[in-house]
């Protein structure tokens, strides 16, 4: 009994501990808050040091976006005049949050914040950090793409409809998957969504199913409604990926108010032999 008694304070002890170098650890990520401010007809600028993964804003006075082409940049503007002050948390893939209190002014001295670390050291050096591909190379390369040859890898017919995938391409870690919708009757087909989902082959009795949806980086084409008597080809750009063997990817096409729906199973195999884009 007493061993147990002293097992379990020595346990106690050591959880304290480890809690409060874990405490310690994690404050050592929290940016202390830094002041930004706003006005009505012109757009200030926050530069990271580290890609936006989160952006939380304390009032819907105060409107937010990450700049096109780029994902370290995030663009502000106040949503009305003379808002009271307000926050602004957004956290970085480095894992560090950062902590701004937000106010209005007609006429803020200075439209660019930058919470680089060695900002004062660069002396000119551009501060921008790009994706692996800014959308306009993204939709060079979809151009591209869409005028290449077709060859289907797997392609689904029903309903006087047909969903095919033509194409898997790679350029650095984006992929591009080149997709096709036919619409071969008198009715105009309204794409509802058209998703990509890794799933599971086989669920074992009693077992949730794992899924997970893949988002796209990109979307070329007409993504919205294939008339009657006419096809659509779209590409979509994904971040690169490749599923294991007991996984699939689905391509899933459903109808907006209506019942001609698709999935295509899409193997590992189909995904690794993708083709180099130069």
């Amino acid at each position: 009994m007493m061993y147990f008694i002293n097992n379990l304070y020595i346990r106690i002890l050591l959880w304290g501990f480890f809690a409060l170098f874990a405490t310690k650890g994690s404050s050592q990520t929290i940016v202390d808050s830094c002041s930004v401010i706003l006005t009505y007809n012109k757009t200030s600028s926050i530069i990271f040091p580290s890609v936006i993964k989160s952006v939380d804003r304390g009032s819907r006075d105060v409107l937010a976006q990450k700049a096109k082409g780029v994902d370290n940049v995030l663009q502000l503007k106040a949503g009305r005049e003379n808002f009271p002050e307000t926050n602004l948390t957004v956290i970085t893939a480095d894992g560090i949050l950062h902590q701004f209190t937000i106010n209005y002014s007609t006429q803020p001295t200075s439209l660019t914040v930058d919470m680089s670390a060695d900002a004062t050291e660069r002396k000119g050096t551009p501060t921008i950090f790009k994706t692996d591909m800014t959308e306009v190379e993204m939709e060079k390369y979809a151009t591209s793409i869409a005028s290449m040859r077709k060859r289907n890898i797997v392609k689904e017919s029903e309903y006087k409809m047909s969903l095919a995938l033509q194409g898997i391409y790679i350029k650095d870690n984006i992929m591009f998957y080149r997709v096709r919708i036919g619409n071969q009757s008198n009715i105009n087909y309204s794409i509802d969504f058209l998703k990509f989902y890794i799933r599971d082959k086989v669920r074992i009795k009693r077992t949730a199913s794992q899924e997970l949806a893949i988002k796209p980086l990109y979307i070329y084409g007409n993504n919205e409604e294939v008339n009657g008597k006419s096809h659509t080809d779209l590409v979509y750009v994904l971040p690169k990926f490749t599923i294991p063997e007991s996984k699939y990817l689905n391509i899933e096409l459903f109808e907006a108010n209506g019942g001609r729906h698709f999935s295509l199973p899409i193997k590992n195999k189909d995904i690794v032999n993708a083709r180099l884009l130069k």
